[in-house]
């Protein structure tokens, strides 16, 4: 096809001895024929234009698509406060506190547990303590299985608080013996939001009152919440993962002084 127009002098010179409405209509015709052999000409050029002039919108996402991290509501709102409260003091965020509350009315339906008192405990911690909680609770739902540490997909008990503490910046060790280590060991009385309870090989995180915990349990089941029974309070042992921080920044410069003691002894030889 060729892109040379044609030429419409011709009809136009005839159209001129006729009255003004047949010119008008006759013009409008010519001008149509115009426009569209020129589209026809140049069809890239004219796709261009509109691609340039009128750019493609992407759909937004419509709330919380389900993932295995947070196909349990309240995961799911788990997940949603971390947002904020990962931001620097994040804790005293008010977006950061309509989720905690959402998070806290949610447990009240599922455990029965006051919402009030949940998130006064949660209120009164630190925030490396909130972060933990919070990152653990997006794990309700997930699969035990033991010796694994995948979050969303499975996880074992120690696994669970490992993941939610490094989460919070703490360097926790893997194996629950370890975790409930006696120099990180507290007083019952002592324990907030987040810290550890358990005994022999098992480890709960503790939600901060009326001794309801999050755990990964036994058996292939879910992590799921559950209340300890009061007979099981005398043979468990509490821990505050913080505390690791503590005695490591201990043991390092106790390690220092010994080496620098040893050179000394070296050099005086």
């Amino acid at each position: 096809m060729s892109n040379s127009l044609p030429d419409v002098g011709r009809k136009w010179r005839c159209v001129e001895r006729r009255g003004p409405r047949s010119l008008k209509a006759s013009c409008a015709t010519a001008l149509a024929v115009v426009l569209t052999l020129s589209a026809v000409a140049s069809p890239v050029v004219a796709s261009d234009a509109v691609s340039a002039e009128v750019p493609k919108v992407k759909e937004r996402p419509q709330g919380l698509k389900p993932s295995p991290r947070t196909s349990d509501p309240i995961a799911a709102l788990a997940a949603r406060a971390l947002t904020p409260l990962m931001r620097t003091d994040g804790e005293t965020s008010v977006a950061y506190s309509v989720m905690r509350t959402m998070v806290a009315d949610a447990i009240e339906k599922r455990t029965g547990v006051s919402a009030v008192k949940l998130e006064g405990a949660w209120s009164k911690t630190t925030r490396r303590h909130q972060v933990a909680l919070m990152t653990a609770l997006t794990q309700l739902g997930v699969k035990y299985r033991h010796g694994s540490e995948s979050p969303g997909n499975a996880i074992d008990c120690s696994g669970l608080l490992w993941y939610a503490w490094r989460a919070a910046g703490i360097k926790m060790p893997r194996y629950s013996k370890s975790q409930l280590d006696k120099r990180n060991q507290i007083e019952q009385e002592e324990a907030k939001a987040g810290d550890i309870v358990g005994r022999r090989v098992h480890v709960r995180m503790y939600l901060g009152t009326d001794f309801l915990t999050l755990e990964a349990p036994y058996g292939g089941e879910k992590v799921r919440l559950r209340v300890m029974g009061v007979n099981l309070l005398p043979t468990m042992s509490w821990a505050d993962p913080t505390k690791l921080e503590e005695w490591r920044v201990w043991d390092w410069e106790a390690l220092a002084e010994q080496k620098a003691r040893e050179e000394a002894a070296d050099v005086s030889e």
